[in-house]
């Protein structure tokens, strides 16, 4: 009796270590298959729209079109070979120093954004910083995208044991009630849940849209 009890017991066990193992299987493939879709949606979508967004009111300057193009496709390509080359930075570093780079990325679409930083220890894992960036480049796109202005405010304060990023637009707005797209739901809530941290999107008509980001530094 006891043997037949041993023997049960290690089959639950294997059969438990097989779906356990299958169920990480499937939730790594998942993680993997959400970080690309972020990256098609965050790197990729952004120069195709931009070839997609000819009209015949474009003929008449066809060749500075086309210019702005491939200048476009350009800064993408470099921004993919960078992202691609570069190690993760190891250990807790600056975010700040991520921030201004990215703004100074976004300036070539002709986006005007503001970087509002205190005296403030924004320290952060490495993990937490791109996901904090990343977040920020999103919502800065979507302002250059659906806002209908080319101009943001990126705030950097410490709060609650924590660093909370805040990007405002004053555009059109939208109403929040509606669906959100892959860009707030996966881009940016998506990404700040993985790290531990949260996102809060705010928005109506003509009073514009401000998203927060928050991490905890420990």
């Amino acid at each position: 009796m006891i043997l037949a009890a041993s023997l049960c017991l290690m089959v639950l066990l294997v059969l438990s270590v097989r779906l356990a193992h299958r169920a990480g299987y499937r939730h790594g493939r998942r993680c993997e298959r959400d970080v690309l879709n972020r990256y098609l949606h965050d790197r990729v979508l952004p120069t195709l729209e931009a070839f997609a967004l000819g009209s015949r009111s474009d003929e008449g300057a066809a060749p500075a079109r086309l210019a702005e193009l491939r200048q476009a496709a350009k800064e993408q390509a470099a921004l993919i070979r960078r992202d691609m080359a570069a190690a993760p930075a190891a250990g807790r570093a600056r975010l700040g120093p991520e921030l201004v780079a990215l703004i100074e990325d976004l300036s070539r679409s002709r986006l005007r954004a503001e970087l509002i930083r205190a005296e403030v220890d924004d320290t952060l894992s490495a993990a937490r910083r791109t996901a904090v960036r990343d977040a920020t480049g999103e919502a800065l796109r979507n302002t250059l995208k659906h806002s209908g202005t080319d101009q943001a405010e990126v705030r950097v304060a410490e709060r609650d044991g924590g660093i909370a990023v805040t990007v405002r637009d004053r555009g059109a707005g939208f109403d929040p009630a509606r669906k959100p797209g892959f860009g707030i739901a996966e881009s940016i809530k998506a990404r700040m849940t993985e790290v531990g941290g949260s996102a809060r999107v705010e928005s109506r008509p003509d009073w514009g849209t401000q998203v927060t980001l928050w991490v905890p530094q420990s």
